[in-house]
């Protein structure tokens, strides 16, 4: 058996015989009063240890965990968000992850339009037969620099850092012979390092209350050692946590007094592994205030993933997502059809995604003065 540090693999199938998985290395991974309570609130119904290769679907619900820059890039005082997603469940121990984050404004910066926003994130997940496990907690802050006057057009600098522990179960490790790394008393069943990654992002305002967004991040830039061997050496190139590249962006486009397209994409790169994400939601409301949440808005939308290798863009899924908002709350499902080769052993499921965003103001008779005027994802 080849010992695989820290690298996740898809459900193996069965080729020739043998039992293949593709390898993945993408890791899982107020005022004060309030974000005190829904950290609480996170902490308390967080399943223990559990995760999943940390792969969301959901651009618009996940914004801290896709970008350190989105930190505080909200029109409200608070945001707090809870995404669960479970994959290939249907023929195999997949995946099975939970993100939760916190982050609010602090109301202060350098200019008279800047802001300043703090947030934090735990992530848990689980996969595969041997329990693989994943939990983080990191903390986010990001400034927000105003580049005109009105405040609502600005780019954004985001900064996390935290620890990482992954776990795995080596009871559950069958093997047809004795394995050298296993069995060796140096090797070590839990690690944990730390992580630093870093982000950007640009908004500009478009004629008639339309807008446009781009970001890009760098996660794990320190690339920690992550080898479960105890004092392994540091010049295992393997062993080191590979950067992820992330590349975003999107809009809002008005059809309508009632209809809006927003379309929306992701690019990530880690090596080798790389992936592409684009689609739309269509948003219906009659609330046509700029910058402010509507009563209520009603979103259907599709997205293609597409996995690249070696230049040659290879179909994945297509996720299928319905959003509703009331008020401050933001609940949105949404469920991936695999298209991949990997659809017969599946039956076309890839997994269900759900998410839930709740928004506090507490100072309400202050929107109009509020300094950064952030779209609404």
């Amino acid at each position: 058996m080849e010992l695989i540090d820290v690298k996740r693999c898809h459900p193996y199938t069965e080729m020739n015989g043998e039992k293949r998985c593709d390898l993945l290395v993408w890791p899982r991974w107020t005022k004060a009063k309030y974000l005190f309570v829904g950290l609480l609130f996170i902490g308390t119904f967080l399943p223990p240890m559990k995760s999943q290769d940390i792969h969301l679907s959901h651009i618009h619900a996940s914004p801290t965990y896709l970008n350190p820059a989105m930190t505080g890039l909200f029109n409200a005082d608070m945001r707090f968000i809870g995404n669960y997603k479970s994959q290939w469940q249907t023929f195999t121990n997949g995946y099975r992850t939970f993100v939760g984050s916190a982050d609010m404004k602090l109301n202060k910066g350098f200019g008279l339009q800047d802001d300043v926003g703090v947030g934090f994130q735990v992530i848990s997940d689980q996969a595969g037969d041997l329990d693989f496990n994943t939990f983080s907690a990191t903390l986010s802050a990001s400034y927000l620099k105003a580049l005109n006057a009105y405040g609502d057009h600005f780019i954004s600098l985001g900064l996390q850092t935290g620890i990482i522990q992954n776990r795995l179960d080596i009871t559950k490790i069958r093997v047809f012979d004795e394995d050298p790394y296993v069995q060796n008393a140096d090797f070590l069943s839990q690690i944990s390092y730390f992580d630093l990654s870093l982000g950007m992002a640009w908004f500009a305002p478009l004629r008639g209350g339309n807008f446009f967004y781009l970001g890009g991040s760098i996660f794990h830039l320190n690339r920690a050692l992550v080898s479960f061997m105890k004092d392994a050496p540091d010049y295992q190139g393997g062993s080191f946590l590979i950067p992820k590249y992330v590349a975003h962006g999107g809009a809002e486009f008005k059809l309508s007094k009632f209809a809006t397209l927003k379309p929306s994409f992701i690019f990530l790169d880690q090596h080798p592994h790389r992936e592409l994400n684009m689609g739309t939601f269509l948003k219906i409301t009659r609330d046509t205030r700029d910058y402010l949440r509507p009563e209520y808005a009603v979103y259907a939308g599709f997205w293609y993933r597409w996995s690249i290798k070696d230049g040659v863009f290879n179909r994945d899924a297509i996720i299928a997502t319905l959003r509703y908002d009331f008020r401050q709350t933001v609940f949105s499902f949404s469920f991936d059809l695999n298209i991949s080769e990997l659809a017969k052993a599946s039956r076309g499921f890839g997994g269900p995604e759900l998410s839930v965003m709740h928004y506090i103001d507490t100072y309400r008779t202050q929107r109009k003065r509020s300094k950064v005027k952030c779209p609404e994802f």
